[in-house]
C-alpha cells in the first residue's frame, strides 16, 4: 500500500507541475508575468487606479472627461473676468492718455500765465515811469510863466 501511495504521489508532481507551467491566450494577446499589486488592462480598455471615480455613461459632456459643472463654468468666469481686465487696461490707457494731455495742457498755461505776468509787471513799470513823467510836466508848466515856452518842460 505504502508503494503505491508513493507511485500516486510521483504520477502527481508532474501533472500539476505541467498545468502550472502551461496557460493559452486568445489570438492577438500574449501572456505577461505580472508582479505584486499590478493589473491587467486591454488596449481597448482604461486602466485606472483603485481610487479613480467612475461616472455614468453621459455624465459628462463633450469636453472630456472633467464634468461640465466643474470646469465649464469656471472657464466661462475666467473668461468674462478676463474681458473685464481688458476692457479696465484699456480704459486705464485711455485716462492716462488724457492725463499726460490735460498735464501738458496744464504746464502750457502755467508758461502762458507767467509770460503775462512778465509782460504785466513791464506795464506797470511803463505806467509807473509815465506817471513820474506827468506828474514832473505838471509841476514844470505850473512853474511857466505866461512869457515862457511850455516846449521847456518836455523831457
Amino acid at each position: 500500500m505504502r508503494t503505491i501511495a508513493l507511485l500516486l504521489i510521483f504520477l502527481a508532481i508532474p501533472i500539476g507541475s505541467a498545468a502550472q507551467q502551461r496557460f493559452s491566450c486568445s489570438f492577438g494577446d500574449r501572456g505577461a508575468c505580472l508582479g505584486f499589486g499590478e493589473t491587467v488592462c486591454s488596449s481597448s480598455g482604461k486602466c485606472v487606479n483603485e481610487n479613480a471615480a467612475c461616472f455614468d455613461i453621459y455624465q459628462c459632456n463633450y469636453e472630456g472627461f472633467t464634468c461640465k459643472s466643474n470646469v465649464t463654468e469656471c472657464v466661462d468666469e475666467y473668461n468674462g473676468l478676463l474681458a473685464r481686465f481688458n476692457s479696465l487696461v484699456g480704459d486705464y490707457n485711455e485716462l492716462l492718455e488724457e492725463r499726460r494731455e490735460v498735464h501738458a495742457s496744464f504746464e502750457r498755461a502755467l508758461d502762458e500765465l507767467a509770460e503775462t505776468q512778465n509782460e504785466l509787471q513791464d506795464v506797470i513799470r511803463d505806467l509807473r515811469e509815465s506817471e513820474i513823467t506827468l506828474a514832473d510836466l505838471k509841476v514844470c508848466i505850473e512853474g511857466l510863466s505866461r512869457s515862457d515856452d511850455p516846449r521847456l518842460c518836455l523831457p
